[in-house]
């Protein structure tokens, strides 16, 4: 960007002039090491003469994981997205693998709080800390794409890029590849550039003290001090060297970008393309083929002289014949279009010896693909030139360095590898099987909805992974409410150690909860005012008597939806909230001979032993830790009840949108699809306490149960968050048609996958995970209840 030709809108005062010094001195002596011309504020750049550029960040695909057929349709999409290119543009991809620092690990790690939990936050501390330390690779890969154009001007210029991109994002998700291509902009390009040219030091100003500051953006991205040796660099305390592909064979491997990531070096990539005009290339061809087939007449009338077969040709020119004849099958049959390429690698280390050993690596990695890495000698610069996100190979002047490539050749280097789970507000969930990375999901903010499922069979783990999270969130978030409606006292060991209040609910119990009690209807959203809460009221009450009673009609249907409107009309005029026993008493009144019989039939569930939910609710719902005990309840009032509470948490939830998060978890999700009615009444509460701001999350063994009703479909397709432990058989077929799983993918989840490990499915993204919990802490003393 030529800041020195803008006109100056004002005087600047005194302030203004102090900072623009300050920003001054901090300019570098070696910006005409950088060949471009002009950078504006959009992130068009002017390179030289006639062409421009402009730089996108590539998002990732899961192409490690994905199957044989989706990695092939990717790397068809590449193809097509490059063949999109024509012979004005440039296309460059650089790839970027890059240590992360142990800071990072800070914001994984749980505050101490010197209380009697700081036991269970020192051996999270520890598990997190140890795994980054051993297992986590402590570098993360981006990949940037620079379209370059020949324009006579800027608008032209901005026009062409963005047709330019345009048309490959499209060619490249035609097939759903789902790759997003975001515009880095002025600041973004000049912080990727930063980062190359100066390896420890970080570019904190904006546009705005760029602008302030009088000088080009170049003067704060070039390194203090860059010397150019034969072969290599020094850029500050640093040494560098750029090698490039000398040697590589017909087809290339799509894995060479990633294991050169894997190398344990922090290091870039960049593969220049230029697109040949296929009418000259497919005279050229043609041309050559012509000359090689007079160079072999040629010899064979020699060896004809000297008496030596005629099959003894040069090795040189039955390869320039067999090559030739393969590119024009290409161009005819697969749709290959002809650049002229560079593949090069940059390495930067704290000493020669450090960079010798790394270049060393990378050579090794790079043969045992039968590719030949190479030094670039007296032309270093050039090659850095060549290696920023500028869209210019300035190596093309010397033409060995370039190398003819198909279409293939490019799209084969494919630089997807697995999409991670790590978000910087995240909770650690695990380990990344493939990647070893850590897997930090923020489910409030990561994801468009934050209910999620745990579903495994029997013996997978799903007991210790919702304890996990429970603990987790407890200590990190110790101002969150949390409620778990718990059939089997699973949860009764965490609730007692972190103060929970427990809430038993069976058959003689002191606590109750009043089935008629009503969300405060002016907190309430348009939506649900508008909705009939009196009749949903009925609804719930069939349910009950439908769940327990060993027959319920039709008539006894209408009785109860007449008593529940005639119940509440009389209690809106007296001002207080009815309960069951005032119901049962309205129904006596019926005249009806079916009203009658009915009325003795629910005795035992108004006035009688199975009164739970026939009085006030006498129990506090404001406590930041619930737990309710359901294992002692009839098996028939288990479904009802679990209704009844998730009723009584969503007016808890009501009342406290916007002022808390409630976290909700209920276990044995199976007893509320016992019945298509049942789930369809469940999923449409599940979906209200999310909208009023809870975070839900159900769990199960029975998946299949689940699936066998249109409400547990969607909600397993609904869910943004779903950890998928281990599955039988049935339940995996089941779940293949709501949930996409590949080949790939089933590994992680079958049968005799180890328990706890897994599939966590977040945001659309799969990533197979594994968390263990040593057995010689508290904590897994305190999450197992196998013994």
């Amino acid at each position: 960007m030529n800041l020195l030709n803008r006109k100056k809108s004002k005087k600047l005062t005194e302030a203004e002039v102090r900072k623009r010094e300050r920003i001054a001195s901090l300019a570098a002596t070696t910006p005409n090491t950088i060949n471009y011309t002009e950078l504006f504020e959009n992130g068009l750049m002017h390179i030289v003469e006639n062409e421009y550029s402009k730089t996108f960040e590539l998002g990732e695909l899961d192409y490690e994981i994905a199957g044989e057929d989706e990695q092939i349709d990717t790397v068809v999409s590449y193809a097509q997205a490059l063949n999109s290119l024509d012979k004005f543009s440039r296309y460059q991809l650089l790839v970027r693998n890059k240590k992360i620092h142990n800071s990072i690990l800070d914001n994984y790690l749980v505050p101490y709080q010197a209380d009697s939990n700081d036991i269970y936050r020192e051996e999270v501390n520890e598990i997190i800390t140890e795994h980054f330390e051993q297992d986590q690779k402590n570098f993360e890969i981006k990949k940037y794409a620079t379209f370059s154009t020949q324009a006579t001007n800027v608008a032209q210029a901005n026009r062409q890029l963005n047709k330019i991109v345009q048309n490959f994002e499209k060619r490249f998700n035609d097939a759903d590849a789902e790759l997003s291509i975001t515009d880095l902009g002025y600041m973004g390009r000049l912080r990727l550039m930063n980062s190359m040219l100066r390896p420890s030091k970080k570019l904190n100003l904006s546009y705005i003290d760029i602008l302030l500051s009088g000088l080009s953006e170049k003067a704060f991205i070039s390194p203090n001090r860059l010397e150019f040796f034969e072969n290599f660099f020094k850029i500050d305390n640093h040494f560098g060297k750029i090698i490039f592909i000398r040697e590589y064979p017909q087809t290339l491997e799509d894995q060479l970008i990633h294991e050169l990531c894997d190398s344990g070096h922090e290091l870039a990539i960049s593969i220049h393309a230029k697109p040949y005009d296929m009418v000259q290339a497919k005279k050229d061809i043609q041309n050559k083929e012509i000359l090689n087939k007079a160079e072999i007449v040629k010899q064979q009338k020699e060896n004809f002289k000297k008496g030596i077969p005629d099959d003894t040709i040069s090795d040189l020119a039955m390869e320039v014949k067999k090559t030739t004849k393969e590119l024009v099958r290409e161009m005819k049959e697969g749709g290959q279009k002809m650049f002229s390429g560079i593949f090069a690698v940059m390495l930067i280390e704290d000493s020669k010896e450090k960079l010798d050993n790394a270049v060393q690596d990378v050579q090794d990695i790079a043969a045992t693909w039968q590719v030949v890495f190479d030094d670039i000698y007296q032309m270093q610069e050039e090659a850095l030139n060549t290696m920023l996100p500028i869209g210019k190979p300035y190596l093309d002047v010397e033409m060995s360095y370039m190398r003819d490539m198909t279409t293939n050749n490019i799209a084969s280097q494919i630089p997807f590898t697995t999409i991670e789970l790590q978000s910087k507000t995240g909770q650690y969930y695990g380990q990344n099987q493939m990647s070893r990375s850590l897997i930090t999901i923020d489910r409030t903010n990561d994801l468009n909805t934050p209910s999620g499922l745990v579903l495994g069979s029997s013996g997978g783990g799903k007991g210790m992974t919702v304890k996990w999270e429970i603990i987790l969130n407890l200590l990190r978030n110790p101002h969150d409410r949390r409620i778990i409606v718990d059939p089997e006292s699973e949860y009764l060991p965490i609730a007692r150690a972190f103060g929970a209040q427990i809430l038993d609910i069976s058959a003689g119990t002191k606590n109750h909860l009043n089935i008629l009690d009503m969300a405060n209807i002016d907190l309430l959203d348009n939506e649900d005012r508008n909705e009939n809460l009196v009749k949903e009221k009925s609804n719930l009450l069939a349910s009950l008597f439908e769940s327990v009673l060993k027959s319920f009609s039709d008539e006894e249907a209408s009785i109860v939806d007449r008593v529940t409107r005639l119940t509440y009309e009389e209690f809106q005029e007296k001002r207080e909230t009815p309960t069951l026993v005032d119901w049962y008493n309205i129904l006596g009144q019926q005249p009806e001979e079916v009203a009658q019989n009915f009325y003795i039939k629910v005795e035992p569930y108004a006035i009688g032993a199975q009164n739970i939910f026939s009085h006030k609710t006498n129990i506090d719902l404001t406590a930041p830790f619930i737990v309710f005990n359901i294992k002692q309840l009839d098996d028939r009032m288990k479904p009802f009840a679990m209704k009844v509470i998730l009723d009584q948490i969503w007016k808890q939830v009501v009342e406290n949108q916007g002022k808390k998060k409630t976290w909700l978890y209920f276990d044995e999700l199976q007893l509320n699809f016992d019945t298509e009615e049942n789930a369809n009444w469940f999923w449409k509460l599940w979906s209200r306490v999310r909208k009023y701001g809870a975070i839900p999350t159900g769990i199960t063994q029975n998946v299949s149960t689940l699936l066998e009703v249109s409400a547990g479909e969607k909600m397993i397709s609904n869910s943004e968050f779903i950890i998928l432990l281990r599955q039988k058989l049935v339940d995996l077929q089941h779940l293949r048609n709501v949930v996409s799983l590949t080949p790939e993918l089933i590994k992680y989840v079958g049968e005799k996958v180890p328990k706890g490990t897994g599939l966590i499915y977040a945001g659309g993204t799969k990533v197979p995970f594994e968390n263990p919990i040593p057995k010689s802490t508290a904590l897994y003393r305190l999450m197992n209840t196998d013994a």
